[in-house]
């Protein structure tokens, strides 16, 4: 073998190993409590969900201008992974007007593709939109404010 082919081959097999390959997050990958923001105009979109063992979750949402809170809402359901998708079936909200139930016999379903975790890094987009989103993994009971 060439000195040439040696290298070559070197470099093609040092690639592979180095290679990064993200596959589809497990529902045990998805647990935890995540975090994102998003600036848009002059408001600041904070969003907290905490996935739980259970396939049950809460999620906070906020809007912000400046330190000033401009809407809150809350949400709680169920989650699980179908066919390399998040699922989100909501079961109650709650925002600045009062709780508003889910009605008897209605579904809320939320889905989510394209989920690619990488490290704490979680990311996906609102199925049939192009709506996308990217979370941070971040503690169990961090807290989320205007400021």
């Amino acid at each position: 073998m060439s000195v040439f082919h040696r290298v070559t081959l070197g470099c093609l097999i040092g690639l592979t190993l180095t290679a990064t390959v993200h596959a589809a997050p497990s529902s045990n990958d998805l647990m935890g409590t995540w975090y994102s923001e998003q600036q848009q105009d002059d408001e600041t979109m904070k969003w907290l969900t905490r996935r739980m063992d259970n396939n049950r979750y809460a999620a906070l949402f906020l809007v912000c201008n400046g330190k000033d809170l401009s809407w809150v809402q809350k949400e709680t359901g169920d989650w699980w992974l179908e066919n390399g998708e998040l699922v989100e079936n909501v079961s109650s909200m709650e925002d600045m007007n009062g709780k508003k139930q889910v009605p008897e016999g209605k579904t809320v379903i939320q889905t989510y593709t394209a989920l690619n975790l990488n490290g704490d890094v979680l990311a996906y987009q609102k199925k049939g939109t192009d709506k996308q989103f990217e979370f941070n993994r971040v503690e169990d009971g961090y807290q989320i404010r205007c400021d």
